[in-house]
């Protein structure tokens, strides 16, 4: 099974995702995306984007501090099988996140 591809997170006024790639296949794929936040220093589940069909997941909710770095990664399943996992870029939400100023 191969894994997914051109793994990003986007974060615009703290509403955060990881999205992905994924080649079209016969079967239905299967995503599973963990996150790992720096205080905690390992992955857990993001538990509302467990075994998910979509090519990207809502993160916003896992990320409490904006100043500490966070990982993200993301793997497939098909039938039985599952891939590695594809891992994300170091992601810091004050650095890495666009911030614009409410319309009135």
């Amino acid at each position: 099974v191969p894994s997914p591809t051109q793994i990003a997170v986007t974060a615009e006024n703290f509403k955060t995702f990881l999205h992905w790639q994924y080649p079209a296949i016969s079967e239905t794929a299967y995503f599973t995306v963990e996150i790992k936040p720096y205080n905690l220093g390992t992955y857990k589940a993001v538990l509302t984007c467990v075994n998910i069909s979509a090519l990207f997941c809502d993160v916003s909710g896992e990320i409490d501090d904006p100043f500490s770095s966070h990982w993200l990664r993301v793997k497939a399943a098909v039938d039985s099988e599952q891939s590695e996992y594809a891992e994300s870029s170091e992601f810091i939400l004050q650095q890495h996140g666009k911030f614009h100023t409410p319309n009135l």
